[in-house]
């Protein structure tokens, strides 16, 4: 883990000598879901700064926040990624990706296809450009965790709840992003997978019946997020 840290961290260091060819400025919305039973989808705010070279080569960086993650109110993030995007492809690459994409989803699915599925494999497969990307994410958590929840069975009660062990974290991110550009403007679909190795959030769960009482303990590690958002490139 601490080679692949110090690998990330080093290429985004070189990604900031590059000269720019494209920067671009985004506004993001979605949400952040922690990958574990009985947790809801959390809110996630961002801006972002993106700048990359001729071949596609560059780097993120931004700041995020949560109004609450996993039960804990306010997290904060510093997203720092090295990129990758694809070239840019023309109106009818576009389209014809976008009926490859359709025809593909009537072939898998023959009778339970709709045409709002049509419709939107259509539209999925006419994204202008791609990008890909690995980073880290230092945490800052600045809240309390919510008040314990209660479940109550015939003859048991069980308790869940959020330990904050550390205000201060970090996540190990990895995502794509397809862009949709109109002029200067580009619309943003942004899936990806982030984990913690210092379990900085634990769930707990504890149960009591009328004869044992048991405990149990899950450090939050995986995170799924899907962002949407809107960029200006300049």
């Amino acid at each position: 883990m601490k080679k692949y840290l110090l690998t990330i961290l080093a290429a985004f260091l070189c990604c900031l000598q590059i000269s720019a060819q494209t920067r671009d400025i985004a506004l993001t919305a979605g949400v952040c879901v922690p990958m574990y039973r009985q947790s809801g989808a959390d809110m996630l705010l961002g801006v972002h700064y993106g700048q990359f070279s001729s071949t596609g080569l560059g780097f993120r960086a931004g700041l995020q926040w949560t109004p609450e993650v996993a039960d804990v109110e306010h997290g904060f993030g510093l997203p720092l990624a090295v990129a990758w995007r694809s070239k840019a492809r023309d109106g009818q690459e576009r389209l014809r990706s976008g009926a490859y994409s359709a025809a593909g989803t009537l072939h898998a699915n023959t009778t339970a296809t709709t045409g709002g599925n049509l419709l939107a494999s259509f539209l999925l497969g006419l994204f202008s450009d791609m990008e890909f990307y690995a980073g880290l994410t230092p945490v800052w958590i600045a809240g309390a965790a919510a008040s314990p929840a209660k479940g109550y069975g015939s003859n048991f009660v069980t308790e869940h709840r959020t330990e904050k062990r550390s205000p201060l974290s970090l996540t190990v991110d990895a995502g794509m992003c397809l862009n949709y550009s109109l002029w200067r403007f580009d619309i943003k679909l942004m899936p990806a997978f982030h984990f913690d190795p210092f379990g900085a959030l634990v769930l707990h769960s504890d149960t009591t019946g009328p004869d044992s009482v048991t405990f149990s303990e899950t450090p939050v590690r995986w995170f799924f997020t899907f962002s949407g958002g809107l960029a200006f490139r300049f």
